[in-house]
C-alpha cells in the first residue's frame, strides 16, 4: 500500500524526505509518493516553476517516487481533484495522505471537504502550530464525527523549511546539509531562488 505526500516542495529538502521515511517505516507503507503541486489555488511567495520543482523532487527521490498527476488535471490544483483521481485509480479505495496537525485543523475550509472525507485517509503527523500548541483530542473527535478518516503517527522532525532555504539562497548562503547534493547542484546550476554568486558558509 502506498501513501501520498502533497506539497509545493519549493524546494524539496531533507525534512520532507525524513517525514516520508518515518511515516513509511512506522505505518508499513510500500512507498511514499510525492506529488508536487502544479498550480496551487493560493498564491505562494517565491514559487519556482512546476518543471523545476518536479525535477528537483525526482533528483532527490527517484522518478518512481514522484508523480506528475497534477499537471494532467484541471487547474487550479485543488487537493480534492487530485485525491478523487487517485481514489478512482485505486479501485475506489481511500488513499493515504500525509498531513500536519496545523493543516488537519483547517480541513473544513478546504475546497470540497466532503470529497476529501470520502477519498482520503489522513496520516496526521505532529507538526505544531506557530505558537507551539497542538490540536486537542476534542478536535480529533470533532473531525471523526464529521466523517474524516485519520491516523495519528508520532514522528521526529528535522528543523528545516523550504522558506528558510529560499532565504539562505537569496543571501548567497551555503545550503549544504539541508537538501540532497543533487538538488543543491540543480539549484546552483540553474540559478534558482536568486543566483548564487560567491557562496558564504553558514555560521
Amino acid at each position: 500500500m502506498n501513501c501520498y505526500f502533497f506539497g509545493t516542495f519549493n524546494p524539496i529538502h531533507l525534512g520532507h524526505i525524513e517525514i516520508a521515511k518515518q511515516v513509511k517505516e512506522k505505518a508499513g507503507f510500500e512507498r511514499v509518493i510525492f506529488i508536487p503541486a502544479f498550480m496551487p489555488p493560493h498564491k505562494v511567495e517565491g514559487l519556482e516553476s512546476y518543471l523545476n520543482r518536479l525535477t528537483m523532487a525526482k533528483l532527490a527521490l527517484g522518478d518512481e517516487n514522484v508523480s506528475d498527476i497534477e499537471s494532467k488535471l484541471r487547474v487550479p490544483s485543488y487537493t480534492y481533484r487530485t485525491a478523487q483521481k487517485l481514489f478512482e485509480e485505486n479501485n475506489n479505495q481511500k488513499i493515504n495522505f500525509i498531513i500536519g496537525y496545523d493543516q488537519f485543523f483547517t480541513l473544513e475550509r478546504w475546497k470540497e471537504p466532503e470529497i476529501l472525507a470520502k477519498t482520503i485517509k489522513f496520516i496526521v503527523i505532529p507538526r505544531k502550530f506557530q505558537n507551539g500548541q497542538i490540536i486537542s483530542k476534542a478536535v480529533f473527535d470533532y473531525f471523526a464525527k464529521k466523517g474524516f478518516d485519520f491516523e495519528v503517527i508520532d514522528i521526529g522532525f528535522l528543523d528545516i523549511s523550504s522558506s528558510m532555504i529560499r532565504k539562505m539562497l537569496q543571501n548567497n548562503m551555503d545550503i549544504t546539509g539541508l537538501t540532497t547534493r543533487e538538488v543543491k547542484e540543480y539549484i546552483e546550476n540553474n540559478g534558482l531562488y536568486n543566483k548564487l554568486a560567491g557562496k558564504k558558509s553558514v555560521g
